[in-house]
């Protein structure tokens, strides 16, 4: 009886067809190796730790009481990557109130979905940061920094909250409602559409005559931290006499007006983030006044048939296709009064 090499041996087509098998498996284990390292186990399941937070003006604090959930998600560990732009847009999520990220996975189907957890260094779905610091803006930084080359079509970045008083409404229906086609044309869309606190003249850096509306926590500290930082943060470009925009660093944003800056000036950004003395409250609202100003170029933030910020019901029904007619706070006559120098 012939044995199996014998027969192998013998017979040029069972050589081939064994050789074929071989290079399926080596190619194989070569996709898998490099998924792995890409993709850094793609959708996984782990333990995220949740920061709470302050509740004033909408901003988000990095380093409080933990609380663990379980959710699965798919993630880009926060790596350099020299790969074609991804297809699929992405959801950032910063630190969150002491609630439950699990909304998160109602939107894997569409979204790439990030959750940067800086409380917890260990969990394997951690996206790293640099440092505790700034709030958001750390993380909304370092996700630009590690993925500039490689940016979704656009990107939405919030808070890890559902719901808050700073949007108006559930955060996945304003997601699953954001019109596409607006967001284009416009190229950067706040999820907040009301004008208080900050619209139509929040900040005036040169000359500290700003109006304030509402309880205006920290406002002064942030005009002149904004003031002085502002040769470090923007070395080509003029200070403004006016900043505004509305609240409250949640915003969607395309490719485009991400890179209509250079990964060196996020660089710059973040390591003035990760060098100041200021507390995390004043250096967070720094960028948080300054993120449509980032992605846009405007100051005071405009559509371009307008002269200040959308109006509360144009961005509704415009941007998110919410057209019930209500009625919206209205800023003090003299924030109104104030020239807006764009």
């Amino acid at each position: 009886m012939i044995s199996v090499q014998e027969f192998a041996s013998s017979n040029p087509k069972v050589r081939l067809c064994a050789a074929t098998l071989l290079c399926l498996l080596f190619l194989g284990a070569l996709i898998e190796a490099w998924r792995e390292d890409t993709f850094a186990g793609g959708i996984q399941q782990g333990s995220l730790s949740i920061g709470q937070t302050d509740t004033d003006y909408g901003a988000i604090s990095l380093e409080q009481t933990e609380i663990n959930i379980n959710i699965d998600v798919n993630v880009n560990m926060g790596k350099d990557s020299q790969a074609p732009a991804l297809l699929r847009p992405a959801i950032i999520a910063g630190a969150v109130l002491a609630h439950s990220l699990e909304w998160m996975q109602n939107m894997t189907d569409e979204y790439d979905v990030f959750p940067f957890i800086v409380t917890d260094t260990s969990s394997p779905l951690h996206l790293a940061v640099p440092a505790n610091k700034g709030r958001e803006a750390m993380v909304y930084l370092s996700y630009i920094i590690h993925n500039y080359d490689n940016l979704p079509p656009y990107a939405i970045f919030t808070h890890g909250h559902r719901t808050a008083w700073h949007q108006e409404r559930d955060i996945v229906d304003m997601v699953q409602d954001l019109r596409i086609p607006a967001l284009e044309k416009a190229q950067y869309v706040s999820l907040r559409f009301s004008w208080s606190p900050s619209c139509p003249a929040e900040l005036r850096p040169k000359h500290h005559d700003a109006v304030v509306w509402g309880d205006g926590d920290h406002l002064r500290e942030t005009e002149d931290a904004i003031g002085d930082a502002w040769g470090a943060l923007f070395p080509d470009e003029e200070l403004p006499e006016t900043i505004a925009s509305q609240c409250c660093a949640q915003f969607a944003v395309t490719r485009e007006a991400i890179r209509r800056r250079t990964k060196e000036d996020y660089v710059r950004m973040r390591q003035w983030l990760l060098d100041t003395r200021l507390d995390d409250s004043v250096s967070g609202r720094v960028f948080e006044k300054l993120w449509a100003f980032i992605m846009t170029g405007e100051a005071v933030h405009a559509k371009a048939d307008e002269d200040s910020c959308p109006a509360p019901q144009t961005a509704a029904c415009e941007y998110f296709g919410y057209c019930d007619t209500r009625v919206w706070p209205t800023p003090p006559a003299e924030m109104g009064a104030l020239p807006i120098a764009r």
